[in-house]
């Protein structure tokens, strides 16, 4: 089974993470004084704004004129005046509030007498998705009597998991111990400037903010044995076998008209949070109606059919790198989840959706079989869509659909912040990348036909926008922006509408709309674009850390797979550069292109054996291109979605 270790508490956050997509925590894991650091999805800084600035349709004929006059600093200057958005910022992440708990023993009456333990020890589970720790504390107790200093010294074992729960959609925390009637916890939230602190019946707390989203924080405590009370604003149990701790956090935006108003209610901000602890209170009594054994049992159901692709061995074990990257992955992805991540996940504050920085949509998904928990990215995406087309119109004076290089909850589509790289009308590639991939790996028509909406409109808006260039034999992109500076033409910029429209047709390809007057249009549009043929401005997914799981599986430097579409076929190179610490290993159930499965094992960094099949009943693409040792193979999958490579490559490999 694997797991991951430590032998001691956290410090600050470095705590181990959990989440269902929409809820997450970091536990800390310390004996004597626990904290959670909770955080939810929708918990954002402010409501939406329509932040066109009414100067940038003007601006915009204004700022070209200075550009083409070489007039570069009054240029950046009337930018940053007249096409940034009012207000200038867009949206950000808020982080949540934090669970405390105390522990101690009836002889210490509340104070601590954990201070001194032995035999620690915390873990991630990546079978199960639960995080644990364990300890154990000598003291005078004996099984049958209470945990005090009555009786003969001997050793208490405690084990506290915790886990989020995709069933209940709550956090979970649970405590147990060796002895019966040993354990004793005091329990409190905390959040600066909180609107409300109160206490419902005798075993739950809340808290109510009005920061940003009003948002409510609940925790209930269910004990086996033992009292709970409220005293104040902690929750007090004593004598206890077992507790469980059910923990949620709710936001305006879960309730519909909060959302359709994009939370521009016109109502007291504490009125709306006080719905969002209505909401809080039934999570938790759902969630607590049933036993924590058998809530425990659904978790680990529910993410093992998650976690099950995509496994790595290397000389025969398990990756712990490799096994937390995905656990990850898996857990800001859950299906509970109806909001993309953040680059730096469910766990993080003050940040944006990026999309520039292809973080927004999790490319590793694809390689996972995962695509299909992407599709916050794709609801998002709809609401950017609306306002984009009012930003085309508003700033640009153009048909279509227009966004920049960020985002946030509510699908702003207008640009934001002092640099000037974020001026850029080219958010729309992060989409246009994202549906067509989707559609590799998947085969989801339905989807693409969607997304097909979206993309069709981007390249109207450009098609409109481009100005002639070079007596009309070119077309163009500006003002342009590179390096947060401002330019008449930028050759990256060329590049990424030729991107935009290339996987438009592509998409068209895929959808039977290849011959249409519009594909025709675009391709004509596409030859005017000009870029150097040696210019790659691809992204560098070798940039991307791997504690993030893109990193592993589509990181371009350290490879077992690299899979991509080359006109008909799926072209699969192997093992092109195989990490030197990875040198004898295998990669197991791993997603490719066209709905493709392959497994394949590599001794001494070369090829060993690799099997692609397909599961049952599924749709897949037949054609392949095998690419190995400098070498290229044409073939096929056979009608029943099975090929073993042994039987394609060179039998002297």
């Amino acid at each position: 089974m694997s797991k991951l270790t430590k032998k001691s508490p956290a410090e600050n956050f470095d705590g181990f993470p959990v989440a269902n997509g929409r809820i997450g925590a970091t536990v800390l894991g310390n004996p004597d004084h626990e904290v959670l650091f909770l955080n939810e999805e929708s918990l954002w800084s402010k409501a939406y704004y329509e932040r066109t600035n009414p100067q940038s349709l003007k601006a915009i004929k204004e700022i070209s004129t200075l550009v083409s006059q070489e007039r570069f600093e009054e240029a950046e200057d009337t930018v940053l005046e007249s096409l940034s958005g009012i207000p200038q910022d867009q949206a950000l992440t808020c982080s949540g509030a934090e669970v405390h708990i105390d522990f101690y023993d009836a002889e210490h009456s509340k104070n601590s007498g954990f201070e001194k333990y032995d035999s620690y020890k915390r873990e991630i589970d990546f079978e199960t998705g639960i995080v644990s720790s364990e300890f154990s504390v000598e003291s005078a107790v004996s099984g049958g009597k209470d945990f005090s200093r009555t009786s003969s010294n001997t050793s208490i074992t405690y084990t506290r998991e915790c886990f989020a729960s995709g069933s209940g959609n709550v956090i979970v925390y649970h405590i147990s111990s060796s002895v019966p009637k040993s354990i004793y916890l005091r329990a409190s939230i905390l959040k600066a400037d909180c609107a409300k602190k109160y206490s419902l019946t005798n075993d739950t707390i809340g808290l109510l903010d009005i920061n940003g989203i009003p948002s409510c924080t609940m925790v209930t405590a269910v004990a086996s044995g033992g009292t709970v009370s409220i005293k104040g604003e902690y929750i007090i149990v004593e004598k206890s076998d077992d507790v469980t701790l059910y923990i949620d956090v709710e936001t305006g935006y879960r309730r519909r008209h909060f959302r359709t108003k994009q939370g521009d209610v016109h109502k007291k901000p504490l009125a709306a949070a006080a719905k969002c602890a209505d909401l809080a209170l039934k999570r938790i009594c759902f969630a607590s109606g049933t036993s924590y054994e058998n809530l425990k049992a659904d978790h680990i159901a529910e993410y093992s059919s998650w976690n099950s692709q995509a496994e790595l061995l290397i000389d025969g074990k398990e990756n712990p790198d490799w096994e937390l990257a995905k656990y990850r992955l898996i857990s800001d992805l859950r299906p509970q989840a109806t909001l993309p991540k953040t680059k730096n996940g469910i766990w993080t504050s003050k940040e944006k959706f990026s999309l520039t920085e292809n973080s927004i949509y999790r490319h590793a998904a694809g390689m996972t079989g995962l695509s299909k928990l992407n599709a916050p990215f794709f609801n998002l995406a709809k609401t950017l869509y609306r306002h984009g087309k009012e930003t085309a119109e508003k700033m640009y004076g153009a048909e279509g659909f227009v966004c920049h290089s960020s985002t946030d909850i509510w699908g702003d589509a207008a640009p934001s912040g002092k640099d000037l790289n974020n001026y850029s009308p080219l958010g729309t590639l992060a989409i246009a990348r994202a549906a067509v991939e989707h559609y590799e790996y998947s085969l989801d028509k339905k989807q693409l036909k969607k997304s097909f909406k979206l993309l069709k409109s981007a390249c109207y808006f450009f098609m409109n926008y481009l100005v002639p260039a070079d007596e009309k034999k070119h077309l163009i992109l500006t003002p342009s922006f590179a390096e947060n500076k401002i330019c008449e033409r930028s050759e990256k910029d060329s590049a990424a509408v030729k991107e935009i429209f290339a996987l438009t047709l592509r998409a068209m390809k895929y959808l039977g709309k290849s011959t249409d007057t519009f594909a025709f249009a675009l391709t004509e549009a596409g030859k005017k674009l000009i870029v150097s043929e040696d210019a790659d401005f691809s992204v560098e997914e070798e940039n991307i850390p791997l504690e993030n799981f893109d990193g592993w599986l589509c990181n371009a430097k350290d490879s077992v797979l690299k899979c991509r579409m080359n006109g008909d076929r799926i072209e699969l190179t192997l093992l092109d550069s195989v990490p030197a610490q990875w040198k004898n290993g295998s990669l197991k159930k791993v997603q490719l292109m066209g709905n493709i499965l392959c497994n394949i094992e590599w001794k001494d960094g070369k090829f060993e054996n690799a099997v692609l099949y397909t599961n049952p009943g599924t749709v897949f693409w037949k054609k392949l291109l095998i690419k190995y040792d400098g070498k290229e193979y044409n073939t096929q999958l056979s009608e029943d979605g099975k090929l073993d490579l042994k039987n394609v490559l060179p039998s002297t490999i």
